[in-house]
């Protein structure tokens, strides 16, 4: 018991009591970090928090432009209730890119077949001569028809991860082009067990997929985003990220880690800082 009492005066002695108060402080505060218990946790956010309120973001572009499928739009006649047929969309999909947009992206997900395809609605219509379901079963289905508008440009399908696993996931779908330099990503990346995606028919015919799953703090607020993620066992690019590689036609996504963690996401010559967990903290800007 004395030796161990001795060991800080001697602690002391050795380099000078500032230098021996610094030291342990730091000793400390590296342990308070490593821990990581929710009052630091809390701390961290509430700071970023004051920041993005002293020094918001500069608006100097506004690259995008988002199409919101709003009340007005569901009250409107002739537009009638969500969903909307397949039909439609591409319509939206052939107005947008004829406007010169450079990558469209959904943050819905058509999981199941449009309920109004021209086959079903011969064989659930009432009230229909035969001649007429006849001709309904040959027109092409309004998920081919959107298909069809997907080729024609370059659109991005949000997916969503979820908590449960599929038996019914399409493995067959073209994947995003992913390498790692340093340590094994995926044990620090947020993983999803299960994934809700579209149906087969428009998922192969788009120029990319990503998820639009996000995980808030604890109060709720997004600050921040995932750029790469695990959705039931394939790594996955966000919706945005991924938008960001089809507008660039990069290939691949570059995965820098260390020790630690994740540090940053390449595209070519782009490249992106995040957390750890493969997130981007967002600077918001002011309304």
């Amino acid at each position: 018991m004395k030796r161990l009492r001795a060991v800080p005066r001697w602690f002391a002695r050795r380099f000078g009591y500032a230098r021996a108060i610094c030291l342990l402080l730091l000793l400390g505060f590296a342990g308070l970090r490593v821990a990581d218990p929710a009052l630091v946790q809390e701390l961290r956010v509430r700071t970023f928090d004051n920041f993005q309120v002293l020094s918001p973001r500069v608006k100097t572009v506004r690259p995008v432009t988002i199409v919101d499928i709003d009340e007005k739009s569901l009250a409107d006649p002739k537009l009638g209730q969500w969903p909307w047929p397949r039909t439609r969309i591409a319509e939206i999909i052939d107005r947008l890119t004829r406007l010169g947009a450079v990558v469209i992206a959904f943050d819905v997900v058509f999981a199941e077949p449009d309920r109004l395809n021209p086959a079903l609605a011969a064989e659930t219509f009432p009230n229909l001569d035969e001649a007429t379901r006849d001709k309904l079963r040959t027109l092409p289905s309004n998920d081919q028809v959107l298909a069809e508008a997907l080729q024609r440009s370059r659109v991005v399908l949000g997916e969503s991860g979820g908590p449960e696993a599929r038996a019914d996931l399409d493995r067959t779908l073209p994947k995003t082009g992913i390498a790692t330099r340093g340590q094994d990503a995926e044990r620090f990346m947020w993983n999803f067990p299960g994934l809700l995606r579209n149906v087969s028919v428009i998922e192969h015919a788009a120029a990319g997929r990503g998820l639009f799953t996000i995980k808030p703090e604890r109060d709720g607020i997004i600050r921040r985003v995932p750029m790469i993620m695990l959705a039931q066992g394939d790594i996955m690019p966000s919706l945005s990220f991924e938008m960001l590689r089809v507008a660039t036609g990069s290939d691949t996504i570059l995965i820098e880690t260390d020790k630690s963690g994740i540090i940053r996401l390449r595209l070519g010559r782009v490249q992106i800082p995040t957390d750890t967990h493969g997130q981007l903290w967002l600077h918001y800007a002011e309304r």
